[in-house]
């Protein structure tokens, strides 16, 4: 249980988006397993087609025997409010036919047809007992039967609106919670979050406003045009090799069109050049549809779809398809419509709980009150449950707010930050760092009075900030990515020649689109050389200001070596009595649609007095696996770091780990802490150490999470409408399992704030003091130091997740990486190859924050 020192800060209540189920299910559910199949026994890999033939066999195959209504999950398990008659006892097999189409020959092929297998799993009933134990805190465990449980009531709550609108299992979308179009074929829906979540006392339904990417419906061809954002029809006349059939090809690809000339839903498995002309069994496509169906075909020489298997394939023309409805685009959006993605994403906190509000009580349109209507779900109905429609309230505190230590020695006066920001002006570094080797790199047609008065203004800039910073040595110009390396190295010579040494930094302008060159400038100086480089885009240096130099500033100064500020506050001082390390911890995956490429893990660590100098570590591990495989290993050689630099090891350990869902915390997180330990061990048995082994406190901060704070008024709101700058709430929300809080730690600014949460899994430090551990966590979201503002997560989490998003700088680029790649053998992911064409930061860059 946490305990409580002296309560600081200003009480506060908000409303949140959760719902209270005011009535559990006082019915027993039985578990079947379920294998849905093709006729011919293979297996269906769509999920949602999985979940229409489940629910094809119990409304129209079989209404008498599943009502009343089971509960399918999509994927083995089937859950029923009375134990089902099966024909074979506890098991039984049901023929489903799903085609439109009345077979008169039995003995043909059954394209339509499934096979559905049920099969009673033995043992234990679900049942609500656990639960309702759980949370009324007769049972501290969260056990097997109490996480069922849940579960149960996830699918209850999930399974009428994930049956009539497309979702991703955890949300749905509805083009009445609101539309716009993207552009590029795609469009933007909106629609609802649900997640049932236990908390002391009750049950509650995690209700948040969502937005999914869709495939815009309508014809083919337009859809087609869209993407390469063309007009004339005739741009659809493409040859097999050319970028804008590629492009088509994987945009298209598993997408599914319903037909203009008949009845039917396909998915595309391929493209098709000059479709009309396309050949097969003495006839051709265009000669075919015109004598099988009537259809002269407008436009022969253009694309065609191609769908079926491949051993029936079928070629359509483009103008024969239309792109199916209700769609969702599951890969990575591309940059360009990110922006819009963000705006229409973004609703203040005002908005977004009336739109939430008025979806639970039924008030937006008359038809959308199938979305949200708990009352009129026969799952809900037969499960007897019911749900409170207000939103609950929740009891906080707004956290004092650290004070900001500057350089000036003269004053010697710490800046306090008002609504999360504070700004830089007559203000020097804690720590400047000078610079004179140094020289620019020009990858754009920008004039050079442009530049030569933005090279002016930062110069300036960071002489203010207490840098002595000389003109740059050189300018020089580059032709592109294919000539980075040879660019660099001619500026170095050119610095060493004039300046006796090599470059201390290089700032390099880019295009305001230019990925390519920046990968090949970061790889070149992180990795091979070893030299700091600062990357600015042309757009910027138009109407750079102070402020705009000043955020470079920041960043160079850290780069070289230097610290900007340091932030200051009871609970971090209980820390700087002792030697003590913060790290932080991160896992980033491959992008969606990326297969065979490897997760990159991070562990950045201080090793200065006051937290505010990070080195940083990587490795790769096989793909979208959380647990941090060479966690010892990187703690190992953290701590052997931090020992020799200091020239005594740590007393005390606060490590923060990004990225754990809550299901990984018995696990992973647990897992993790015997790696952390286990190091700890190894350097103390390899370097005979006789002081005493560090306190460990390990926190997982998680931000993929829906739940939200609305203020009660707007004068206990920011001028954004969001919860002021240091808001936490420890009760009314959190989970009984473990100890935890949420901390809105940084100022509104675009949309809903989101707060991050904070869960202890060990506290050897604060002995699970939660007031010290919410005031550090506060603390260190003042630290990040390339913002004059709190951020969302303490920094050292920050560094870590900006580290791993920097694995392509290591990579061999022959290989490919953040690159779509595919493998005939998904099974088999060689590890070994990714890691010999891995190479870490340069050893020139260690001890300086490169990756900021």
């Amino acid at each position: 249980m946490a305990t409580r020192s002296k309560i600081v800060g200003t009480p506060r209540q908000v409303l949140t988006n959760s719902f209270v189920i005011s009535k559990l299910p006082a019915a027993k559910y039985y578990q079947y397993e379920v294998v849905v199949t093709f006729a011919d026994g293979r297996d269906i890999k769509n999920p949602r087609r999985r979940v229409e033939i489940v629910e094809k066999l119990q409304i129209h195959i079989n209404p008498k025997l599943f009502t009343p209504r089971c509960i399918y999950d999509g994927t083995v398990i089937l859950y029923s409010l009375r134990e089902l008659p099966l024909a074979g006892g506890d098991s039984q097999t049901f023929e489903v036919d799903m085609s439109d189409k009345l077979r008169l020959d039995a003995s043909a092929p059954a394209r339509g047809l499934f096979h559905v297998a049920l099969k009673k799993v033995s043992g234990d009933t679900v049942d609500f007992d656990e639960l309702r134990a759980f949370i009324e805190g007769r049972q501290t465990k969260q056990t097997p039967k109490v996480l069922t449980a849940i579960n149960v009531l996830q699918l209850i709550v999930r399974q009428a609106p994930n049956l009539k609108y497309p979702n991703n299992t955890r949300a749905f979308f509805t083009k009445d919670a609101g539309i716009q179009g993207l552009g590029g074929g795609l469009e933007l829906w909106r629609g609802y979050f649900q997640s049932v979540r236990p908390t002391i006392g009750k049950v509650l339904i995690n209700i948040d406003v969502s937005t999914a990417v869709m495939y815009k419906e309508g014809s083919f061809q337009t859809v087609a045009l869209a993407v390469l954002k063309q007009n004339d029809v005739r741009a659809l006349d493409l040859r097999p090799e050319s970028p804008q059939f590629r492009q088509l090809k994987s945009f298209f690809k598993g997408v599914f069109i319903t037909l203009v000339h008949r009845q039917g839903r396909k998915k595309i498995r391929g493209l098709v050049a000059n479709a009309g002309n396309f050949e097969f069994e003495n006839t051709n496509v265009k000669e075919y549809f015109k004598k099988a169906y009537g259809r002269q075909l407008a436009y022969p020489n253009i694309i065609g779809v191609q769908v079926g298997s491949r051993d029936h394939d079928e070629v359509i023309p483009a103008e024969l398809c239309r792109i199916a409805s209700d769609q969702r685009y599951t890969r990575k959006l591309p940059a360009e419509f990110s922006p819009s993605m963000v705006k229409f994403s973004s609703k203040s906190p005002q908005d977004r709980l009336a739109l939430i509000s008025a979806g639970i009580n039924n008030s937006i349109t008359a038809d959308q009150r199938s979305a949200l209507d708990y009352q009129n779900s026969p799952f809900m109905q037969d499960a007897g449950i019911t749900v409170h429609p207000d939103p609950i309230s929740v009891n906080g505190r707004v956290l004092p707010t650290p004070s900001i230590y500057y350089g000036n020695a003269a004053s010697n006066r710490p800046v306090v930050p008002r609504n999360g920001s504070w700004n830089v002006v007559d203000q020097t570094f804690h720590e400047p760092k000078s610079f004179s080797a140094w020289g620019i790199l020009n990858y754009t047609r920008m004039n050079e009075v442009t530049i030569n008065r933005f090279v002016g203004t930062l110069v300036n800039t960071c002489k203010k900030l207490g840098m002595n910073v000389a003109p740059p040595v050189t300018s020089q110009s580059g032709s592109g990515a294919s000539s980075v390396v040879k660019d660099m190295k001619s500026l170095g010579e050119y610095i060493n020649k004039k300046t006796g040494s090599l470059p201390e930094l290089v700032l390099v302008i880019l295009p305001t689109s230019s990925a390519d060159i920046y990968l090949a400038v970061k790889q070149f100086g992180d990795v091979h050389v070893g030299v700091p480089t600062q990357c600015v885009r042309e757009n910027k240096i138009e109407k750079a200001n102070d402020q705009y130099c000043a955020n470079l500033g920041m960043k160079i100064n850290v780069k070289l070596g230097g610290v900007n500020a340091l932030p200051r506050s009871p609970a971090l001082e209980k820390l700087v009595s002792a030697t003590f390390m913060i790290m932080g911890a991160d896992v980033g995956h491959p992008a969606p649609g990326m297969k065979n490429q490897p997760s990159v893990a991070s562990l950045v660590w201080s090793y200065d007095r006051f937290a505010a100098r990070y080195e940083a570590m990587m490795s790769i591990q096989h793909p979208r696996q959380e647990k941090i495989d060479e966690l010892r290993n990187l703690v190992y050689r953290a701590v052997d770091g931090f020992g020799e630099r200091n020239k005594s090891p740590p007393r005390r350990i606060v490590f923060f780990r990004d990225g754990l869902s809550e299901g990984e915390y018995e696990g992973v997180g647990k897992e993790e802490i015997e790696d952390i330990k286990g190091a700890i061990d190894d350097i103390w048995r390899d370097k005979n150490l006789s002081v005493g082994k560090p306190e460990l406190t390990f926190i997982v901060v998680g931000k993929r999470h829906h739940v939200r704070f609305f203020p009660r008024s707007k004068d206990e709101a920011d001028r954004s409408g969001n919860c002021h700058a240091g808001f936490v709430a420890d009760n009314g929300v959190g989970n009984p399992a473990v100890r935890d809080f949420y901390l809105q730690s940084h100022g509104g600014l675009l949309g809903t704030s989101r707060p991050s949460h904070y869960i202890t899994l060990r506290d050897d430090i604060y002995k699970h003091n939660i007031d010290e551990l919410q005031e550090l966590a506060f603390t260190l979201c003042h630290s990040y130091a390339r913002a004059t503002r709190s951020v969302s997560i303490p920094a050292p989490v920050y560094y870590a997740d900006i580290v791993c998003a920097r694995g392509a700088f290591h990579f061999n680029p022959a290989m490919g990486y953040d690159a779509a790649t595919f493998s005939s053998d998904e099974d088999f992911f060689d590890i070994e190859r990714w890691r010999k064409n891995f190479k870490d930061r340069h050893p020139k860059l260690a001890m300086k924050m490169h990756f900021m």
